[in-house]
């Protein structure tokens, strides 16, 4: 943060030093040289006007649905600052686009490229061949080999397929050539929105370009380079979001970066007051709004579940975190800078933990590398030695055999992550890390966990594959208070003792046999005043669960049931839950055959219903009234249900349905 405060400062200071400087030998003004550069900096071009995207729509439709037979390629071609991917986007989920092809596939390339990800996700989208099929390619940076890559996996079956690309960097478009034999070159003119036709061996392929100039105006300069108008915008945000927004540069350009693990990471690092990830979504949706981050999911409900940073706004952070001293990558350079803060791997975790190197300011450690490392315990050891002020640390899919040793030395650690799936016991260690926050360890199945985990005051996130929490200490009375994140609780672990001392818990998972212990799940989730989001689990095929003995606390938001096997109709009971917004009734909720709806004032805020792998289910009743908010409807798949409600046609809030079931 101190190195930020620095360079704003340097920056307003350069330019009040500019405006005292006298004319240059060349007779003009530095100063206004200077305010030239900043004004092209921050507005950039002319940005498209609303007539010039409607034309570039209405020509890529012709394209698309009217188009020739034959398998045809369209780049999406820009110097204006216009916003490709939303232009993409806006086609695919077009109406009319989804009717008229089989199969639709979004794939992310970045400057990343990985051809095996990319050809599996258009082997999977377009099986089998005989589909007609449209794939968009977004944010695709200068990589010649897609073109042969693709060519292996995309059949042309003369049907009017189609593919859609976003380009990045024009050097991608210089193995093909114009229709009239002329190579693509920087002197090349591609102006005016046209759609301009060029050759390819396999595709007819052609250029939907938006600009007023040459290729060589815009690769030399003369309009603004991406990358410069996007570290201007970083550098022009108010620094409670510039520091947000520059930590990004830590994940990988176009992955799918979860907004619960990104506000974790903010609180940690101290971009965000301690507990208020209301705060943090509310900083991620400013930098949503400037363009710098785009969503990728969106969970029931409309909040933002994935986002990530396209390629172009990744290398901008990168530009300034490395800059500034904040960021070091071992893949970019071998020597961190001087007391750097942040280190991430991409891809190999094992060279960094075999380095010489210490640096005992080192704050930030995250591993994104995909390999599934096994570390030996003394490499652990000898990591925690040296990096004794780390506030985050996250391993990754580095596998560990057992807990780490010296990891209890990291006093100031508030975020941590690890990979061990033979532990069962929480070590006693671990619970001396009194300033953690976020505890991460999914593919570990704790059955027993020391009664001092009641001493971690500060504790806010709990994700495990399943987690036993022991008794409270009986001597005196204490309380997870800030925990508000559980995944997945243990059945053996809800009774009122347990959960009355959670009084803050928002999102809960009980994953296990919740007939066994029907008991004290059923009377104590009541004790739970806040939580909003519930998700229940059911492990055992031998019996059921009773919901009408189920007493959910008032507050409740959402609730999702899987393999419950209920007998009874869920409805009745479940419709009186007065703030009740999302309901997913899932893979062996519901064996019964009726569904019904008819109180008056039944599901009053209900927006989301998913009702999936219902495969008994044949009739479902709605009383008129009923589900007044409701906005997406999902059912699939309910083979025995002829019909849907007709009280359904009267929501006039329910727009999105999906139906898989008898027509």
């Amino acid at each position: 943060m101190a190195l930020l405060v620095g360079l704003h400062s340097k920056i307003i200071d350069i330019r009040n030093r500019m405006q005292k400087l006298p004319p240059g030998d060349n007779g003009s003004d530095i100063s206004e040289q200077g305010k030239k550069i900043i004004r092209l900096l921050s507005e950039g071009q002319p940005r498209l006007d609303i007539s010039e995207f409607e034309r570039g729509r209405e020509e890529l439709f012709d394209l698309l649905i009217e188009g020739p037979s034959r398998l045809s390629v369209v780049a999406i071609l820009d110097s204006r600052g216009f916003d490709k991917t939303a232009f993409a986007a806006d086609t695919y989920n077009n109406n009319h686009v989804k009717f008229y092809f089989d199969c639709l596939a979004w794939v992310r390339v970045s400057i990343a490229y990985d051809s095996g990800k990319i050809l599996d996700d258009i082997i999977k989208s377009v099986m089998p061949p005989s589909r007609k099929y449209f794939i968009v390619l977004d944010d695709v940076f200068d990589d010649s080999d897609i073109w042969d890559d693709l060519e292996q996996v995309l059949p042309d079956n003369q049907n009017g397929s189609r593919v859609l690309i976003t380009v990045t960097d024009l050097d991608l478009l210089e193995s093909l050539e114009m229709e009239n034999g002329e190579k693509i070159r920087p002197n090349s003119v591609l102006i005016g929105g046209q759609m301009i036709r060029l050759k390819h061996e396999s595709w007819q392929f052609f250029i939907l370009h938006y600009g007023s100039m040459p290729l060589e105006n815009y690769v030399q300069g003369e309009a603004i380079p991406t990358i410069w108008r996007q570290i201007y915008a970083v550098m022009e945000l108010p620094f409670h979001l510039k520091v947000c927004c520059i930590y990004l540069c830590v994940f990988r350009p176009s992955i799918d970066i979860s907004t619960r693990q990104l506000y974790q990471l903010w609180v940690a690092e101290g971009f965000i007051p301690y507990n208020s990830e209301e705060t943090a979504e509310h900083y991620l949706k400013e930098l949503i709004h400037r363009g710098l981050i785009q969503v990728s999911k969106r969970r029931a409900g409309g909040t933002i579940k994935v986002c990530y940073l396209p390629s172009f706004v990744y290398y901008s952070l990168l530009s300034v975190a490395v800059n500034t001293g904040l960021s070091w990558n071992l893949d970019v350079d071998e020597e961190p800078p001087v007391n750097v803060k942040w280190c991430y791997i991409m891809k190999d975790l094992i060279e960094f933990f075999s380095l010489e190197h210490s640096d005992i300011y080192l704050q930030s450690f995250l591993n994104h590398s995909s390999e599934s490392d096994h570390l030996a315990l003394i490499d652990c050891d000898n990591f925690c030695k040296k990096f004794k002020h780390l506030r985050v640390l996250g391993l990754g899919s580095a596998i560990l055999d057992h807990f780490p040793p010296g990891l209890e030395n990291l006093f100031y650690l508030k975020y941590l992550k690890l990979n061990i799936p033979s532990l069962k016991c929480l070590p006693s260690l671990l619970c001396t890390l009194l300033n953690l926050q976020t505890l991460e360890m999914p593919s570990s199945y704790i059955d027993q966990s020391p009664e001092d985990i009641w001493m971690m005051q500060k504790l806010m996130h709990l994700n495990f594959g399943s987690i036993t929490l022991p008794a409270p200490p009986k001597n005196y009375c204490i309380s997870l208070k800030n925990l508000n994140f559980i995944s997945a609780l243990h059945p053996s672990s809800c009774t009122p003792d347990i959960l009355g001392r959670l009084p803050n818990v928002q999102t809960l998972r009980i994953s296990g046999d919740l007939s066994c212990y029907h008991p004290g799940v059923s009377k104590s989730l009541c004790e739970l005043h806040k939580l909003e989001r519930l998700k229940l689990v059911n492990e055992s095929k031998l019996s059921r669960i009773v919901l009408s003995e189920y007493q959910f606390p008032l507050s409740l938001s959402h609730l999702s049931l899987s393999n419950t096997e209920l007998m009874e109709d869920p409805m009745p009971m479940l419709e009186k839950l007065p703030h009740l917004q999302v309901l997913k009734l899932k893979q062996n909720s519901y064996l019964g055959r009726k569904l019904a709806c008819v109180g008056s004032c039944s599901f009053p805020e209900l927006k989301v219903l998913h009702l999936k792998s219902m495969y008994w289910l044949d009739e479902w009743t709605m009383g008129a009234g009923a589900m007044p908010k409701l906005e997406t409807l999902i059912v699939n798949p309910c083979a025995y249900l002829r019909k849907l409600p007709e009280e359904l046609s009267c929501i006039k809030a329910c727009t999105n349905w999906t139906y898989t079931g008898p027509r």
